[in-house]
């Protein structure tokens, strides 16, 4: 599979918004009659990256990139200020079916 970031254009570090939005623009332009294969890419890319969860999946286990669990967690108690992770909560998330 192909990086999903690299599908939509964006980087790692993008939020949840900028990545529905982009979602949004990348459907209206290739429509899946026009463009079935680049659509489903695109719809392959959005699975992957339309939560913290799906994305913290990704990361960990899918993209090959050897990110460490203690940058992962820095990154999303950074982005979530209302919950507090814990690598408890992290490893319970990613246990989830």
């Amino acid at each position: 599979m192909t990086d999903p970031y690299a599908v939509f254009g964006l980087p790692a570090d993008a939020d949840d918004e900028t990545i529905r939005r982009r979602y949004l623009e990348l459907v209206r332009q290739f429509s899946p009659e026009r463009h079935p294969e680049k659509f489903a890419a695109i719809r392959q890319a959005y699975e992957r990256l339309r939560d913290l969860d799906t994305r913290l999946r990704y990361r960990l286990f899918e993209a090959g990139k050897n990110e460490s669990i203690d940058s992962l967690l820095e990154e999303l108690a950074c982005r979530t200020s209302r919950r507090r992770l814990t690598l408890q909560a992290l490893v319970q998330s990613v246990q989830k079916p």
